[in-house]
């Protein structure tokens, strides 16, 4: 009997062990092909051709793809938001230049008639507007979103249904209603954003509190289109044949879109009754703007590199096992990680958010040679008066003439000698740190009656 019971647990192991491994290798080889070999194992929206429609639209730059020419496939490739983005600038009239940071940032110093040049990302925060919802779950995170990057928002909205407000920064809305489910909080707060910023709305980004937003990029992205049709952006994946993008990512509405829901859910009770599960808004509002004719956009580069990314840069650089629903059920599966152009990635602790925007906005790379940077920082003392200027807060010394490196020391050492040091000094020694005293305050006093 007991020979038969080993028998059976031995079998049931190896098989146990054979199917795990078979498991590994066949997810292995879905996660490893790319686009080209395997586009046609990811998730698709329920319109197939949208999924091809897309794929040649990344590709319409190759102008010579059926010739036999020796070039790398990438330098056949036009960006074509690229294109779209310069074409967009050119009904401005506007231009680009590189700019001279050296001058940019130090030359107001030292120049008189100084002119700083006008920052794209300044001009393009004047005509593209783009207001940032952020649901909070740890005040820690919230403060340090409204210390980096919100700043970069022409509005921001702080909403939460457990977080309330302390008085201090960042101001947490307060809603009117009951809050019973994470889509009825999305519902009243799009709402409240629409209601306090209806005439300047064009764009809405709405994230969680571990995010970090490029606003740069994403006025970059969505300045070619039109904000009064109906844009639904973000990281798209399909969850019972339904596609919507992911909050783990963040997501964008135009005006069109957020339009249209609210005016489909004009009430409080429809809010209530259009989701009722916690953590699932993301879903319900993809639901209901497919219901309105509204689906995820395609928003990787022409590279096929995703812009919205769910998870910390450092995790995604250095490799992920894309085992997980974020990756597996991907609308548009992404290529290498990640698009220079990015928008969103996500920053699980405070201390992340503020080191990434100093390296963002506050370190400079300075490629080169610099003029004004390198000069020394302007002081009301000449560098060569500062150990007098010393003296004279600290002994009231006026008369230097007398005053060698060797009197310097032994002036500094006399005041601040170690007390144990003064024990061990002899008498000699004291004498002629006194002697150094008196005769530079007899000194001075005769100089004081001279000039009287």
């Amino acid at each position: 009997m007991y020979l038969r019971s080993l028998k059976r647990k031995l079998i049931f192991f190896l098989g146990f062990l054979i199917g795990f491994i078979i498991t590994l290798y066949l997810a292995s080889i879905f996660n490893n092909c790319n686009y080209k070999d395997c586009h046609g194992k990811s998730w698709k929206l329920k319109n197939k051709n949208t999924y091809v429609a897309n794929k040649k639209l990344t590709m319409r730059g190759m102008k010579s793809s059926h010739q036999n020419i020796n070039l790398p496939e990438d330098n056949l490739i036009e960006d074509p938001q690229k294109i779209k983005y310069q074409k967009w600038l050119r009904g401005y009239n506007i231009t680009l230049s590189k700019i001279n940071l050296d001058h940019q940032y130090y030359g107001s110093l030292f120049e008189r008639n100084y002119t700083s040049s006008s920052l794209e990302s300044d001009w393009l925060k004047s005509k593209v507007n783009i207001v940032c919802v952020v649901f909070v779950e740890k005040i820690k995170l919230a403060k340090a979103i409204y210390n980096t990057w919100s700043k970069n928002c022409n509005k921001v909205y702080f909403f939460s249904h457990k977080v309330t407000d302390n008085g201090s920064d960042p101001s947490i809305v307060k809603l009117s209603v009951k809050i019973t489910s994470s889509w009825q909080l999305l519902c009243e707060s799009l709402h409240h954003v629409w209601k306090s910023s209806n005439d300047s709305l064009q764009w809405l980004i709405i994230i969680k509190d571990d995010t970090m937003i490029l606003l740069e990029n994403l006025r970059y992205y969505v300045a070619p289109l039109d904000f009064n049709d109906g844009h639904y952006l973000g990281h798209p994946v399909v969850l019972w044949g339904q596609a919507y993008n992911v909050a783990q990512a963040g997501y964008v509405l135009s005006r069109r879109a957020v339009e249209k829901i609210i005016s489909h859910f004009n009430t409080h009770e429809k809010c209530l009754a259009g989701g009722k599960y916690w953590k699932q808004e993301d879903y319900y509002l993809g639901k209901h703007l497919a219901a309105l004719n509204i689906q995820p956009s395609d928003t990787r580069d022409y590279k096929l590199r995703d812009i919205f990314h769910g998870y910390p840069l450092q995790t995604l650089l250095w490799g992920l096992n894309k085992l997980g629903n974020y990756f597996t059920r991907a609308v548009y599966p992404g290529g290498d990680c990640c698009s220079p152009r990015s928008v969103t990635f996500s920053a699980p602790d405070a201390e992340q958010l503020y080191t990434i925007n100093y390296y963002l906005y506050h370190l400079f790379v300075h490629n080169r040679g610099g003029i004004y940077g390198n000069k020394p920082a302007p002081t009301p003392v000449p560098e060569q008066e500062v150990w007098k200027l010393a003296l004279k807060d600290e002994f009231n010394i006026t008369y230097f003439d007398n005053i060698t490196n060797e009197v310097y020391y032994k002036i500094w050492r006399f005041k601040y000698v170690d007390p144990m040091n003064l024990k061990l000094m002899n008498n000699k020694e004291y004498i002629n740190g006194s002697d150094i005293f008196e005769a530079l305050w007899s000194k001075q006093e005769s100089e004081r009656v001279k000039h009287n």
